[in-house]
C-alpha cells in the first residue's frame, strides 16, 4: 500500500481536507481485504458509510459499550464505522472521545480516525484547536484536494479562509500556487498544526484526474517536503472512486 500501512501502523489518523471519508472507507476495504479487522471512527464527525462502502454502524447513543460483544461483532463485520449517534440535522455521525478510541484500539487490527473537518472545501488553513489527532497516533495522513491548485481564493474553495489568507499573505481573489501550499506547510500554525511533532506524516493529494500537468504534481511533492524535511514520511497521490470503491491511481511520488 502506497501510504505504508503496515501492522506497526495500529491507529491512523485522517486530516485536513479534499477527500478524507473517501479516503477512510478506501482504506478500510483494502485493510480488510488483507484479512485485516479495521475500526473507521471520528473525532469530530463524519458521514455514515453508503452502500458501496460495506461497513456495519455502532452508535453507542452516550453509553459506554460492551467491549466484549462489541469485539465479536467487529470480528464478524471485519470493517466496522463506530460514533456516539447521529446528528439529527445533518445525518453525520458524531464521533467519540480520544480516550474511548484508544480503548477500542484493542479491538481490531486497525483503526483509521477522521480527525478533521473542512465542510468539503479542498484545502484549509487550522484553527487553534484543529485538528484533534490522538497522541497515540502512528500515523497521520493529510489530505488535499488538488483541485486547490491553481484555484482562486475564497469561501468556496478554502476553509477556515481567514486563517488561509493569514498564514499565506494571500488575498480573496488570488490564485493558490503549489509554493502557497508549501507555506502552510512551513508555518508552525499551517498544515502540520497540533499534529504530535513525534509522529511521522504521509501527504495524499487527492483528485489526481483533475490535474492535467504532471509537472505540478511533481513541484507541488518537492515543495512539500522541502518545508519539512523528515517530518514528512512521502507524499502520494491519486484519485478516489466517487462511490467509494477503492484507489482508481495511486503512485508513489517520493
Amino acid at each position: 500500500m502506497a501510504l505504508e500501512i503496515d501492522s506497526s501502523t495500529r491507529c491512523l489518523s485522517l486530516v485536513g481536507a479534499g477527500g478524507k471519508t473517501s479516503l477512510m472507507y478506501a482504506l478500510a476495504k483494502k485493510l480488510v481485504h488483507r484479512g485485516k479487522t479495521v475500526i473507521c471512527t471520528t473525532s469530530t464527525k463524519i458521514y455514515p458509510p453508503d452502500k458501496a462502502q460495506p461497513s456495519k454502524v455502532f452508535l453507542f447513543e452516550d453509553k459506554f459499550p460492551d467491549l466484549k460483544r462489541l469485539a465479536v461483532e467487529i470480528k464478524e463485520a471485519k470493517s466496522c464505522v463506530i460514533g456516539m449517534k447521529a446528528d439529527p440535522m445533518t445525518g453525520k455521525i458524531i464521533g467519540v472521545s480520544n480516550q474511548l478510541i484508544k480503548v477500542l484500539l484493542g479491538l481490531a487490527d486497525h483503526i483509521i480516525v477522521e480527525a478533521d473537518g473542512a465542510a468539503g472545501r479542498p484545502i484549509k488553513a487550522p484553527a487553534a484547536y484543529e485538528p484533534v489527532v490522538p497522541d497515540f497516533t502512528d500515523l497521520t495522513v493529510l489530505v488535499i484536494g488538488l483541485d486547490a491548485v491553481f484555484a482562486e481564493v475564497n469561501e468556496k474553495n478554502v476553509f477556515r479562509l481567514e486563517n488561509f489568507l493569514r498564514l499565506t499573505g494571500l488575498k480573496p481573489g488570488d490564485k493558490i500556487s503549489p509554493q502557497d501550499i508549501g507555506t502552510l506547510f512551513e508555518h508552525t500554525d499551517g498544515s502540520l498544526r497540533n499534529i504530535p511533532a513525534e509522529r511521522l506524516v504521509s501527504v495524499f493529494l487527492n483528485k489526481l484526474d483533475m490535474l492535467k500537468d504532471s509537472q505540478i504534481l511533481s513541484e507541488l511533492a518537492t515543495v512539500i517536503l522541502k518545508t519539512r524535511g523528515d517530518r514528512i514520511r512521502s507524499v502520494v497521490a491519486g484519485s478516489l472512486h466517487a462511490k467509494g470503491v477503492g484507489f482508481k491511481v495511486f503512485t508513489q511520488l517520493v
